[in-house]
């Protein structure tokens, strides 16, 4: 999205929503693929729904100058993972009724505040998603490059003069110093996986114009799939329907990419993580 589009979109965070909500902090408690109706049951957070013949969408939105930001529970029976201060949040089903997308943003600080406040913020939520399960996710077409290597590439988000998704970058283990964090690109993102379900996490940030180095806005975005969705993906579009049968077939060629690159690599001196891993796909099993 351009730079100025941002902009706005930080400014109708600050406008929409009503700041004099609920004096109960509005909270919402789900795992992917379970009912959305078991969710809704117990939800404190008004949701509108959207729905047509083949999806439904539940939404909640406030003004990030609420005393009222709205909390999630994700997972809440086993790991769960929690988080505050969200101002937005979609929930998406399709016709069995189950949760296969949730969307939450969150705006921790108010605009214009100090980037370490964000960068905190960032490396606590780090922490949070370790401490529930979620792990590192590698596209399988990538190469499975640790961290500590990305300092020996010159071009960010990229490997062998090839965009990258999922690089060395996008390690949770990589510690960022302030000069790293305003050194990365104003929309970042980490990619992880927890028990077949999927997990972009994304932070988007607009500097200060007039103390660019000290202050900025931010939004942290963290996108949730189920399995299903997330490989769906994989195919073409107008496939979508027969993901699991052709998956298998695009995913032998992107692990035959993946070693080409981490041949090409090794050759060059650049580490490989041997100990990760592609996670499992249920639906292949």
């Amino acid at each position: 999205m351009p730079k100025e589009m941002w902009g706005i979109f930080f400014l109708f965070l600050t406008a929409c929503g009503d700041s004099s909500m609920n004096q109960n902090m509005p909270s919402v408690a789900f795992t992917l693929n379970d009912s959305i109706d078991s969710m809704l049951a117990t939800s404190s957070m008004k949701l509108t729904q959207d729905c047509n013949s083949t999806i439904c969408f539940y939404e909640f939105s406030t003004s990030s100058k609420s005393e009222n930001k709205g909390t999630a529970t994700i997972d809440p029976g086993s790991q769960p993972l929690i988080l505050n201060d969200i101002v937005s949040a979609a929930f998406i089903t399709h016709k069995t009724g189950s949760i296969d997308k949730a969307n939450i943003r969150i705006a921790a600080f108010p605009s214009n505040s100090e980037h370490t406040k964000s960068l905190d913020y960032f490396n606590s939520t780090l922490a949070k998603l370790k401490a529930a399960g979620w792990q590192r996710y590698i596209f399988p077409n990538e190469a499975r490059i640790p961290g500590f290597e990305a300092r020996k590439f010159n071009t960010f988000d990229e490997v062998l003069g090839i965009p990258v998704g999922t690089g060395p970058w996008g390690d949770p283990a990589l510690q960022l110093s302030k000069a790293d964090w305003l050194s990365r690109p104003t929309i970042k993102t980490w990619h992880f996986t927890k028990g077949g379900n999927y997990l972009l996490f994304s932070v988007h940030r607009e500097n200060s114009p007039q103390a660019p180095l000290e202050l900025g806005s931010y939004l942290f975005s963290l996108n949730f799939e189920t399995e299903a969705e997330f490989y769906k993906n994989f195919v073409p579009n107008e496939n979508q329907d027969d993901w699991v049968k052709l998956l298998p077939a695009e995913l032998k060629r992107m692990a035959q990419e993946r070693a080409q690159t981490e041949a090409r690599l090794k050759q060059m001196g650049i580490a490989i993580d041997e100990d990760y891993q592609d996670p499992p796909i249920k639906a292949l099993e």
